[in-house]
């Protein structure tokens, strides 16, 4: 049996008025990764990335630091954030 192959997720901080941006961006590639609001009011976000996309993930998230205020990856907390 083929071993089961993890996302990587990213635990980041923003500027809250641009969590919606960033949410749509990341629907719009929607096999790259999906973005879960954590606490609305400090901008925290995890984002989901699915495993064969890392690098383009972080393209997109390149990407948006041109058009956002504040975009900065805290760490990568794994595929367990129930246990959080």
């Amino acid at each position: 049996m083929k071993e089961l192959i993890k996302g990587r997720n990213l635990l980041c901080r923003v500027d809250p008025k641009d969590i919606a941006f960033i949410n749509a961006i990341f629907e719009w590639y929607h096999e790259i990764g999906t973005v879960r609001t954590r606490d609305p009011k400090e901008g925290l976000i995890e984002i989901w990335i699915a495993p064969d996309f890392y690098q383009e993930a972080l393209k997109a998230i390149d990407y948006l630091r041109g058009f956002v205020k504040k975009f900065e990856v805290i760490k990568e907390v794994g595929d367990d954030w129930w246990r959080e």
